[in-house]
């Protein structure tokens, strides 16, 4: 039996992957959001290098007079700080894999426990802490309207 594929422009449109929280298309390569705050109190999230205008009072801030060095320090900071967690998890999957192969099924009902319960109380709040403070060191920003 063969699976007949049809062209892409003949298929039907892929539905939109949910987002969740804050996550926006494109964050993890691109770089982080950056929050504009305007005099008149709206706020916004916009990506580097765009132009945000205020819908309040018109006012437009324009990312691109962030020194470009200055943001791609911020965005490798921010690759590096997310290594831990995903090496994290392709170990333990890996090990759970491993267990599951071996035929030692029950083992993994005992990794999997203690991995979260070891990332949430030992790892996490280390990890947390040593990027909470290597950004604190990173340049910040007082945009003007232009």
């Amino acid at each position: 039996m063969a699976v007949q594929m049809s062209p892409r422009w003949k298929r039907e449109p892929r539905t939109q992957r949910e987002r969740l929280g804050h996550e926006q298309p494109g964050t993890a390569l691109r770089g982080p959001p950056i929050t504009l705050s305007c005099e008149c109190g709206e706020r916004a999230e916009v990506a580097y290098g765009e132009q945000w205008r205020c819908p309040s009072c018109g006012r437009r801030y324009d990312t691109a007079r962030i020194p470009r060095e200055d943001y791609g320090s911020i965005r490798r900071t921010q690759l590096r700080f997310r290594i831990l967690p995903v090496g994290y998890g392709l170990f333990v999957s890996a090990a759970a894999l491993f267990f599951m192969l071996t035929g030692n099924i029950f083992s993994v009902f005992f990794l999997l426990p203690i991995s979260l319960m070891a990332w949430f109380m030992l790892i996490r709040p280390v990890h947390r802490k040593r990027y909470r403070r290597a950004i604190a060191d990173l340049p910040r920003w007082d945009l003007r309207a232009d």
